[in-house]
């Protein structure tokens, strides 16, 4: 895809990026830098500075149609009205729907006030964000927590000599061997995105040292049997992209999930844990933990006035 004023997006823009992204007020978990490299490879995002704001412009890659991202900077009225204009001749030319995805709750009004434009609003409560409190989450307190407790003590008292470690790149093989494991057992295919994360951790481990990844990993007699890799958006808040766990150990997402916050994450007051893609399983997982509030992403299909 070739788009007049737009350059293919990686890692390497990462310092451009979190320039914008300090003065953007977004909530939302996907427009994290992490999140934007690790997913990267199915969406082909171009990036276009326009009224110091970075906006991603995709044709929706291997998930979904075109669109742009929310884009990242200080935003007001003005600003938005000039982007939209901006950006709506890119879609035009190529006769596509002008769709802009991942729209905070806070920013639907200036949505709706574009001059010239109607802006057609959807949600989908299934990819909504699910935030807790951070020191429950240490804690575990309470009888619905009962069980997670549990497994964690055994877990402590099968494996007394377990190290928590935060995740380096020298981890990356073995991450990607637990990952692919588990896809060989559900008998995926781990280069796929769109039935596996694989091609996107491997991708934040490729680009580690361009990234602030924050995580951890826990090792079993030298084994690496868990890990977790997350991002820091705000001093308050951490957001976990991606968890995973030797499943023939009983408990060890509890673990992980548990570790990372109290030696990782030990002064944030929020963790946001992302979505469930209507998943059942991963739906009843994430509601167990008790969030707090959730997330919505907004989305518009932004239409030119005749």
């Amino acid at each position: 895809m070739n788009m007049k004023g737009c350059t293919l997006f990686s890692a390497d823009d990462a310092s451009l990026y979190n320039q914008f992204f300090s003065l953007s007020k977004t909530e939302i978990s996907d427009s994290c830098l992490n999140s934007r490299v690790a997913w990267n490879s199915g969406f082909a995002y171009h990036k276009c500075v326009i009224d110091d704001t970075l906006c991603l412009v995709s044709d929706g890659g291997i998930f979904t149609t075109p669109h742009m991202t929310w884009p990242v900077g200080e935003m007001d009225a003005p600003t938005l009205q000039r982007i939209i204009d901006r950006v709506q001749p890119i879609f035009q030319e190529r006769d596509w729907e002008l769709r802009m995805m991942y729209i905070d709750e806070m920013n639907l009004e200036l949505v709706q006030a574009l001059d010239g434009y109607d802006a057609d609003i959807s949600y989908n409560r299934d990819f909504s964000d699910y935030v807790y409190d951070a020191q429950e989450m240490r804690e575990l307190s309470g009888k619905s927590m009962h069980g997670k407790r549990n497994h964690i003590n055994r877990f402590m008292r099968t494996y007394p000599d377990f190290k928590y470690e935060q995740i380096k790149p020298e981890d990356r093989d073995e991450a990607l061997g637990l990952v692919k494991a588990w896809c060989d057992e559900k008998d995926l295919d781990c280069m796929d995105l769109v039935s596996s994360d694989y091609r996107a951790i491997r991708q934040l481990f490729i680009d580690f040292d361009k990234l602030d990844l924050f995580g951890g990993s826990i090792r079993t007699n030298g084994r690496l049997v868990a890990f977790s890799l997350g991002s820091l958006p705000r001093p308050d808040t951490a957001v976990i992209h991606f968890e995973k766990a030797d499943t023939a150990i009983r408990g060890l997402y509890a673990v992980i999930n548990k570790l990372t916050m109290d030696h990782t994450f030990p002064d944030v007051k929020y963790v946001n844990r992302e979505e469930d893609m209507g998943i059942r399983g991963l739906r009843k997982a994430k509601k167990s933990y008790g969030p707090i509030r959730m997330i919505k992403k907004y989305e518009a299909k932004i239409t030119k006035k005749s």
